[in-house]
């Protein structure tokens, strides 16, 4: 599914894909991932890949 994802936000013209990164759909792709010891220590490190947004969550 991850690879009919890619295809489809690909295929978005430009204004649409920057409208939905306007609105806070944004397309990320995982550049590094830290693990830690516990719960919830896990840090990806994303960017948007339409409009280069950087930014770290934790899961």
């Amino acid at each position: 599914m991850n690879d009919e994802h890619n295809h489809l936000t690909r295929r978005l013209p430009a204004p649409i894909g920057r409208f939905l990164c306007f609105v806070g759909v944004h397309d990320f792709r995982v550049l590094e991932v830290r693990f830690g010891f516990g719960e919830g220590n896990r840090i990806e490190k994303v960017e948007c890949r339409r409009c280069g947004r950087l930014s770290t969550r934790r899961i």
